[in-house]
């Protein structure tokens, strides 16, 4: 799509440019009653901006929600009820402070937001 919008308004403005600096070039039907070639900037500059705001409009609510602090909160309260200590000492999550080193075992929901510090993670779809 953005290449078909790139080559419409690409060729719009080279013919602008080229109808702007050598009217002279172009045939009789081309021109209007005064001989001037009607230019396209102005079209080509509000189908380039009108797809740029599209694209900031489709893209911000995508970004959005992992910029506010309470953002994660709906997704905790979907998540496991207690975490497992690397001492394999399951605690509820209430109990787990920053700096917990927590193990989770493959197919277990992550209770928490935190670091990756061994092992590979493995996406699944939910």
């Amino acid at each position: 799509m953005f290449t078909l919008i790139a080559m419409g308004t690409g060729v719009a403005w080279a013919y602008s440019v080229v109808a702007t600096f050598a009217p002279q070039i172009f045939p009789a039907t081309f021109r209007a009653t005064d001989g001037s070639v009607a230019i396209y900037f102005e079209a080509a500059a509000v189908i380039t901006v009108l797809v740029l705001l599209g694209r900031c409009w489709n893209c911000a609510p995508a970004s959005r929600p992992a910029r506010h602090p309470r953002a994660a909160r709906p997704r905790a309260q979907d998540g496991a009820a207690h975490a497992q200590r690397r001492t394999d000492e399951d605690v509820a999550l209430e109990q787990v402070v920053v700096g917990d080193r927590l193990r989770v075992r493959p197919g277990e929901k992550v209770p928490v937001d935190g670091e990756l510090v061994e092992g590979a993670p493995r996406w699944t779809n939910p």
